[in-house]
């Protein structure tokens, strides 16, 4: 269970992201509460369903073994399976929650806008009844085919192991009597109605789940830890905690207690004396690291960090041997890239000639005509199903084509410049999950991985914003002005980083990105460089900028903010410099 999206820089990259445990738990659990439905349907069916393991037979048969529960269960094991792949490729572990960036034409503060659940459900709830019935029929015709191929033997054994601890069966009994099964096709009707009842309470059960975790964490329209015994101390041991979900939800309840709740915010001022520091200096230390890490993702994704290698082992001492007399000159460590002094005795200009002669050989050209015409007949019949006559013939008149296509030293990382089969490749199904974009790679820098931390940060900006606005009023020491210009350089810093980042070629396009625009259209490119979710972290770093600037206007010199951090204030924030705040 998680609330951020997953972020990785490609589809393959997402999928490596899930770890043996998460699937194996996926698909197991599914096929439990599988097995499990269809005992209880089986059990609670009548006695003229059929649906007995064993067909007793008269008395004078051999008892048989029962088809119709052994295919049921394979169906329902078969959807099972159907559905935790789908559970994993549509993330149904992530909680929606909206996140909304801020404008000033609502007066909805709230950074999430949780619609009212019987309003959610009107508009979700009939789409995945309609999915979940579809996927189940379509299911019910796929296994026609499967079942006889991949489960039945599987299945008839299995079943017949248990059979045989309570009854005894012939030889003949072993395998089934005909390929095809004789339930076909009657009892396949009669299986659609538990099997969309099977899915129907999977995606039901998901959707509620999500919609009842998801809701503001209130009670009674008061924040959740406002019953505690400590209500500040559990509040920040939320704020402190490792699991994500955790964090996300004190720090969006913190997000609510800044915005409505002003016993709450006195609170946080008030307490001085707590362990660790005051309330104030552990809530301010908890959402500056949350924008901190903004920085410092990007920072890493310029300067990756070097791969450390082990430290050599102590090298045994050898003893010394006694060589024999040198005959030829030590080698020379000189610098190699200054020119050679010119030759002067006999031995000198033989030496030179001599490795001249020698490295002809070696500087011929990198392409042989034979392997040359070679890679010309192998490009000519690949690129007749690619291209058109006038693009084949322009490409395989370009020399420095046939170095993008072999990987000389013309070859760039421009997506532009790639060669046409590679490029066709990628557009394909096949090349989709390789294909490294630049929302995804961007997303995944700024937002972190492997899920998005886009809530975190959000309500960590809108937490610290107002905090700092109402110890105007509220905080009785006048302590907390004394973080005011820090937490500004700290919001300057970060939203002038990531504008350069995200919009002004601090990242580049990966060569696998074919769709995005070339250097020839910048205005196409400033377009693509739009992401949604960091413009809503950029909107929340600018619009926090403004309103602390506005509201500490009248002491913005008294606390430190002046000349040059107050021009990158203003220039970050987006405000005019003839503007007078």
């Amino acid at each position: 269970m998680h609330i951020g999206s997953r972020t990785a820089s490609s589809s393959f990259g997402t999928l490596r992201s899930l770890t043996l445990l998460q699937i194996a738990q996926t698909f197991g659990w599914y096929i439990f509460s599988a097995w499990w439905f269809t005992v209880v349907y089986v059990w609670s069916s009548s006695s003229d369903s059929n649906l007995e393991l064993v067909k007793r037979g008269r008395p004078h048969e051999r008892p048989t073994l029962n088809e119709r529960p052994i295919y049921l269960h394979s169906f329902h094991a078969l959807l099972a399976c159907v559905q935790a792949v789908f559970h994993l490729y549509y993330d149904y572990d992530r909680i929606a929650v909206p996140i909304a960036e801020k404008s000033s034409k609502t007066n909805d503060e709230r950074t999430h806008p949780v619609p009212p659940t019987s309003k959610y459900l009107q508009g979700a709830l009939l789409p995945e009844l309609a999915a979940g019935a579809l996927r189940s029929v379509t299911v019910a015709g796929a296994s026609l085919v499967i079942y006889p191929i991949f489960f039945r033997s599987f299945a008839w054994s299995w079943s017949l192991y248990f059979a045989k601890l309570s009854w005894s069966f012939p030889r003949s009994a072993a395998e089934p009597q005909s390929f095809i099964p004789s339930i076909f096709p009657y009892f396949f009707f009669k299986t659609l109605v538990p099997g969309v009842m099977l899915v129907l309470s999977w995606q039901t059960a998901n959707l509620f789940y999500t919609v009842f975790i998801g809701k503001e964490p209130l009670k009674r329209g008061q924040p959740l830890t406002t019953e505690a015994k400590d209500p500040n101390g559990s509040l920040l041991s939320g704020l402190k905690a490792k699991k994500e979900i955790v964090k996300t939800f004190a720090l969006w309840e913190l997000s609510l207690i800044s915005q409505r709740v002003p016993d709450r915010r006195k609170a946080i001022f008030n307490e001085i004396d707590r362990e660790g520091g005051s309330a104030w200096s552990q809530v301010l230390t908890c959402t500056t690291d949350v924008i901190k890490a903004i920085n410092t993702r990007i920072e890493e994704s310029k300067n990756p960090a070097p791969v450390t290698k082990p430290l050599p082992q102590a090298e045994k001492s050898e003893p010394v041997l006694q060589t024999l007399p040198r005959l030829s000159e030590p080698i020379k460590d000189d610098n190699i890239f200054t020119s050679a002094p010119k030759a002067t005795s006999s031995q000198d200009k033989f030496g030179d000639a001599f490795s001249s002669a020698a490295k002809s050989f070696g500087q011929s050209e990198d392409w042989t005509p034979t392997a040359r015409a070679r890679v010309r007949d192998v490009f000519d019949r690949a690129s007749s199903a690619m291209l058109s006559p006038e693009q084949k013939q322009k490409y395989l008149g370009s020399p420095q084509k046939f170095k993008l296509l072999t990987g000389g030293p013309f070859t760039t990382h421009k997506p532009e410049d790639m060669n046409p089969v590679l490029a066709q490749i990628l557009r394909s199904p096949i090349g989709q999950p390789l294909r490294q974009t630049y929302a995804q790679r961007l997303s995944a820098i700024v937002l972190g991985t492997p899920e998005s931390s886009l809530s975190l940060i959000v309500d960590a900006v809108e937490s610290l914003t107002r905090l700092l606005i109402a110890s105007l009023a509220e905080d009785p020491y006048g302590k907390v002005q004394a973080d005011v210009p820090s937490a500004v350089r700290l919001l300057t810093q970060t939203t002038l980083t990531l504008d350069a980042f995200a919009h002004q070629g601090g990242l580049d396009a990966h060569w696998t990105d074919i769709n995005f625009p070339p250097s020839s259209d910048p205005q196409a490119q400033a377009v693509a460089r739009l992401v949604p979710d960091v413009e809503i972290v950029l909107a929340a770093l600018r619009g926090a900028l403004k309103d602390l600037l506005t509201a500490f206007r009248p002491y913005l010199r008294d606390i430190g903010i002046a000349g040059k951090d107050l021009r990158l204030a203003k220039e970050a924030a987006g405000i005019d410099g003839e503007e007078v705040l």
